[in-house]
């Protein structure tokens, strides 16, 4: 009789280990883009489904083209990590529920909650055009999505009216007081005055301070933007702006942040080790010392341009 045939061997899980190119250091949405797509080509996610999840979420590459992607693709996230243990579930039948709960954190298939528009601002188009250059030179966008999102940008820039900058208000030029005339020896008043009257005084007419163009601008209230993060501690903080799958791309992750950001040239940068449970280990890119009031405006100015920042400890690390 011949043996028992053998049962087949299970399907080896593929490896992978994804490496984030220099372009994308200071970019999180484009990086979950780039995992999802090293996952289709090594063959741990189908092309349909890979499909589908990219389209649900093409907003986060095609802002002012497509409608608003899931919420929080921004984020800072351990794609590396992510990627590599998708990956290992590709060869295991059960590990079906982990592997949806991960893709559905790197790109959900159907989203719940809906990201804002994006800002329309000048500078915001701007960078948005240079980097629709960066992501179809990687191959994330194909050229005609890149000509799209050029075509919206145009159409954007010219409905926006032209903005005329009002002139500077003049400065008051100062009063100059008129010199009294003596009224000549031989004048006599019109009227007699009753005895023990006293003459009334004049009152002077309050001279107006002079009014600059900066008073001006300080006069006006200032709009108070939300999402303000109270800092923890007294001492100075950080501002946590993205995290990396190695520390090794910290150089080229710094000269994207503060070219730009103005604001974060005269900071010190520094990669923190974190681990995450179920996830792995990432790098956090924190810049810092400042003080913690001054870390929740800078937070709200970078916020505005799109960029993540949570205010963090950084002498502690």
């Amino acid at each position: 009789p011949r043996p028992p045939a053998a049962a087949p061997a299970a399907a080896a899980a593929p490896t992978l280990t994804l490496d984030i190119p220099p372009g994308l250091a200071a970019d999180p949405a484009a990086q979950r883009f780039a995992a999802l797509r090293a996952l289709a080509e090594a063959g741990a996610v189908g092309a349909d489904d890979a499909e589908t999840r990219r389209n649900a979420n093409l907003g986060a590459l095609l802002p002012y083209d497509q409608p608003p992607p899931a919420a929080g693709l921004d984020q800072p996230a351990p794609v590396a990590e992510m990627a590599a243990r998708l990956a290992q579930l590709a060869g295991q039948p059960g590990g079906i529920g982990e592997r949806d709960l991960l893709l559905d954190r790197l790109l959900p298939a159907a989203p719940r909650q809906r990201a804002l528009p994006p800002p329309r601002d000048p500078a915001a188009l701007q960078r948005d055009r240079d980097r629709t250059g960066t992501l179809s030179g990687l191959g994330l966008i194909s050229p005609e999505e890149a000509a799209r999102e050029r075509a919206a940008i145009a159409a954007i820039e010219q409905s926006q009216p032209t903005r005329l900058t009002p002139p500077a208000a003049p400065a008051a030029q100062p009063a100059h007081a008129k010199p009294a005339h003596a009224k000549p020896a031989h004048a006599k008043p019109a009227h007699a005055r009753p005895a023990g009257d006293k003459p009334a005084r004049a009152k002077a007419a309050p001279v107006p301070p002079a009014v600059t163009a900066e008073a001006a601008a300080e006069a006006k209230p200032a709009e108070a933007p939300g999402g303000a993060i109270p800092a923890g501690g007294k001492g100075p903080v950080g501002v946590h702006l993205l995290s990396m799958a190695s520390p090794s791309t910290t150089d080229m992750a710094v000269a994207a942040l503060k070219r730009d950001n103005p604001e974060l040239a005269a900071l010190t940068f520094k990669a923190v080790k974190t681990v995450i449970p179920d996830l792995g280990t990432t790098y956090r890119l924190l810049a810092g010392p400042i003080a913690p009031a001054e870390a929740e405006s800078l937070c709200r100015t970078l916020r505005t341009r799109g960029q993540s920042c949570v205010v963090s400890d950084f002498d502690d690390h």
